[in-house]
C-alpha cells in the first residue's frame, strides 16, 4: 500500500498514528492478536527501533483492498472519459462484431 493511500484511509477515519510494538512483546500471541484485532490502524512491529512489519485485522485489510479497487475503477473511468473526449470510440455493434470475428463466435 502506498503512503498516500494509507494517509487517505487514516484521514477518512480521523485516526491517529499507528501503534508501534517492539517485536519482543509479541511473544504473548493471544495479547498481540487482541491488540491487532482491536486496533483501527495497522500495528507496526519494530525490531531494534526500526519498523519490521505491520499486522492488521481482516476488516482493515478488506477496507484497504476496497480502497485500492475503488481507486483503480476511478482511474479506468478517467481513462475512458479521456478516450471518449478524444474521439477514440467505436460503435457498440461494430465492437461486438469485431469480437465475434476475432474469436470465431
Amino acid at each position: 500500500m502506498s503512503a498516500t493511500l494509507g494517509a487517505m484511509i487514516m484521514a477518512q477515519r480521523g485516526c491517529e498514528m499507528p501503534r508501534c510494538i517492539p517485536i519482543k512483546e509479541i511473544k504473548n500471541t493471544t495479547e498481540f492478536a487482541r491488540i491487532v484485532e482491536e486496533s483501527p490502524e495497522p500495528v507496526i512491529v519494530t525490531r531494534n527501533g526500526r519498523e519490521a512489519f505491520a499486522a492488521m485485522s481482516i476488516e482493515l485489510l478488506d477496507a484497504m483492498r476496497m480502497e485500492c479497487a475503488r481507486a483503480e475503477l476511478y482511474r479506468l473511468l478517467d481513462e475512458a472519459e479521456e478516450d471518449f473526449q478524444a474521439g477514440r470510440v467505436v460503435d457498440a455493434r461494430e465492437s461486438i462484431q469485431r469480437t465475434r470475428d476475432r474469436y470465431g463466435l
